[in-house]
């Protein structure tokens, strides 16, 4: 890699992933984003210092340079980044002091000066995108808002971040050394997939050299790293516990989206929940429980996100005879459903059923047994595995899987007679 920047394809250069054009830019931060974090439709973080913030993306900006090179005017970048020179002159002094860089001579001229530790990246675009069929709320208090924030957070500090929902005229597309992702078009040498993503494109995508992980999701695509909960070990687990306490029957909850999956699969369902379903067979077969498929729904997600499907598979489940004396709910949102949806049956839980669900421990009423997660953890330990596929040509693409712990809550209790 001969220089610091590259073209991002629509006109404007792009200093390792950062667009310096605002109007090129095309999303909701300004060119005074932190940390290089570029994001579309998320919420807007508390701004820095400017002067810090022209550090920070200066920092950025000349990642790539090699140790000695000149660094762009103190003019010139008062005017990629529209702020006075006072201002630019500032940032610089940040980083000097900092020993990111070095005067040359007595004159306001800046080269880079790289410590003899420092990572060299060597794929051609050092920035990562975040890309989701729904939306990204990093921001949120949610699993995945907690999961995506934790991988952002182990990653800014070091690389420009994009964050891309998909919507209309949105694309992803494989260029040598990477990916492009627009509108306004960007490139990225790594592209982090919420939830997984179509077969065929993580394919075409690693094949073009890109770096590709697919996070709370399990990929077998060979080449696709991937972040994702241990699904067979948490099916164990809950199966045991669930039998210790006299069931038998067991039902399983699952939300289906319209959207593919990175299994290939077009109907929507979540490859980690065909794991979990497959590895809760097992384990109703080795403890010898019932293992009729009727026990197990998938509810297919209402477009306005409402309740309804979950009701409607709960209907169902209650047709069976004998229904299920405890139920699996693959995610807390369809749990609360689940519950509700059980009381207007008037049913108790748990004297008549018990509910298990899935991800970060609630604390308000009713506690719901969980199969507990860290997803902050589980970003960082992602972000740090990219961060080494980045700068170690030789680091192979793995599958960091992460176990669960059951968490009992006020849910659960002993099958009825």
């Amino acid at each position: 890699m001969e220089t610091g920047s590259y073209d991002n394809g629509s006109g404007a250069r792009a200093c390792c992933g950062h667009l310096l054009s605002r109007q090129a830019l095309g999303c909701t931060l300004s060119l005074s984003n932190l940390c290089g974090i570029v994001a579309v439709g998320c919420p807007l973080m508390p701004r820095p210092v400017v002067y810090r913030q022209v550090a920070e993306r200066v920092r950025a900006a000349v990642a790539q340079y090699r140790d000695g090179w000149e660094i762009p005017s103190v003019r010139a970048l008062a005017g990629r980044f529209d702020v006075s020179r006072n201002t630019v002159l500032r940032g610089l002094a940040v980083l000097a002091e900092e020993g990111a860089i070095a005067r040359q001579g007595t004159g306001r001229r800046y080269v880079r000066r790289r410590s003899q530790t420092a990572s060299v990246y060597y794929k051609p675009y050092p920035a990562v995108a975040i890309t989701s069929a729904g939306p990204i709320r990093i921001a949120h208090s949610g699993y995945l808002g907690v999961l995506t924030n934790g991988f952002v957070d182990g990653l800014s500090a070091r690389l420009p971040v994009g964050i891309f929902r998909a919507r209309k005229g949105y694309y992803v597309k494989p260029v040598p050394g990477g990916a492009a992702l627009g509108p306004p078009e960007m490139r990225y040498s790594c592209v982090a997939f919420v939830s997984g993503g179509p077969s065929a494109l993580l394919a075409e995508l690693v094949a073009s050299g890109a770096i590709i992980i697919t996070l709370d999701c399990l990929c077998d695509i060979e080449g696709v790293d991937s972040m994702a909960i241990d699904c067979e070990q948490e099916a164990d687990v809950v199966i045991e516990y669930l039998a210790g306490l006299g069931h038998r029957r067991i039902g399983l909850l699952e939300v289906r989206y319209q959207q593919l999956s990175s299994g290939g699969r077009g109907d929507g369902r979540d490859p980690d929940a065909m794991r979990f379903e497959r590895a809760m067979l097992h384990a109703k077969q080795r403890l010898g429980l019932n293992v009729s498929a009727d026990y197990h729904v998938v509810s297919q997600a209402d477009p306005e996100m409402a309740d309804s499907g979950v009701w409607l598979a709960v209907e169902r489940l209650w047709q069976i005879r004998p229904p299920p004396t405890a139920l699996i709910c693959f995610d807390d949102g369809t749990a609360d459903a689940a519950l509700t949806a059980i009381g207007d049956r008037r049913l108790r839980c748990p004297a008549d059923v018990s509910i298990v669900t899935r991800g970060m421990v609630k604390t308000k009423e009713p506690t719901f047994t969980t199969l507990a997660s860290d997803p902050r953890r589980m970003g960082a330990a992602a972000a740090s595995h990219m961060l080494t596929r980045l700068t170690e040509a030789d680091a192979k693409a793995t599958h960091l899987l992460f176990p669960s712990a059951l968490t009992v809550g006020t849910t659960t209790g002993p099958a009825p007679k």
